[in-house]
């Protein structure tokens, strides 16, 4: 190798920024706004969902014949199944890798909107709602995470808070389909129209989300250094490297800030600078 191919490629090496740092300083790409977007569609069909089942549920109870504890259950157990989906499966993600759970839970949302319309009873109505709020669980947990790791520091907050704003366009969503089906078919069982219309949007979403590549941290923690490079360098848009403290798995959401990180490295805070494996400026 020659001199000069050898000083490029230290030259190449000194400009490849540290990964986690890359992310949480990048500035606010296509990228991002994209990867936003399929992430807050999945919780657009989940404020869906949560609101439809209101329009629905006194055609239930009026099809059914069932009282209002019964019908209460049948209202509560998608809230119910979301509290069990989140605390139970979220866990999935960081095993697996969130790209995958984002088709996942919404296949597990297709399935179980299905089943719901062909409910023969309201107890086999409410276990399958309780099985599809398992995957509306599932998917806030898996989006906030997401977003939480690849979307910048400086615009991480309100741009969560925008995702999960989106829940109120699913909610108007809910209200147009049930006006809608109550004009064009004002039948009694015409709750199983308005709980199957979900699947629509989610077949939508399982299809654009099938290029959301993983989370370029989530590779670096698994060994697959090249994937994680690649990936950050397309929403950070400068070389990174994976360094020792990306590749160490971490209790919550990553920090964004360069005040902890100057903290953990300075020697008299914050542990002293063997907390973090490489300090910036070491």
């Amino acid at each position: 190798m020659s001199t000069d191919s050898a000083t490029a490629i230290d030259h190449a090496a000194v400009r490849a920024m540290p990964l986690g740092e890359a992310l949480d300083g990048a500035p606010m790409s296509r990228f991002h706004v994209r990867f936003w977007l399929l992430a807050g569609l999945g919780i657009l069909l989940d404020g869906f969902d949560f609101f439809i089942i209101g329009v629905a549920n006194p055609l239930v109870a009026r099809d059914f014949a069932v009282g209002s504890a019964l019908q209460g259950l049948i209202s509560a157990a998608a809230i119910v199944g979301a509290m069990f989906g989140a605390a139970l499966l979220g866990p999935l993600g960081d095993r697996i890798g969130r790209s995958r759970i984002f088709r996942l839970d919404l296949w597990m949302f297709v399935v179980f909107s299905v089943l719901c319309t062909l409910a023969w009873d309201a107890w086999s109505l409410a276990a399958f709602r309780f099985a599809l709020g398992l995957a509306v669980g599932l998917d806030y947990l898996i989006a906030a995470g997401y977003l939480a790791e690849i979307l910048p520091s400086k615009n991480r907050g309100r741009w969560l808070v925008g995702a999960f704003s989106l829940q109120a366009a699913g909610i108007l969503l809910g209200a147009v389909v049930g006006v809608v089906v109550l004009n064009v078919r004002p039948e009694v069982d015409s709750w199983r129209i308005m709980l199957g219309f979900g699947v629509l949007p989610a077949l939508l979403i399982i299809w654009l989300r099938r290029a959301v590549p993983e989370r370029p941290r989530w590779l670096a923690q698994n060994g697959r250094e090249e994937e994680a490079r690649e990936i950050g360098r397309a929403l950070a848009g400068v070389p990174v490297t994976v360094t020792g403290a990306d590749r160490e798995r971490q209790e919550g959401p990553p920090g964004g800030s360069v005040r902890s990180s100057s903290r953990n490295c300075s020697p008299d805070g914050g542990g002293g600078a063997r907390s973090s494996p490489r300090c910036p400026g070491s």
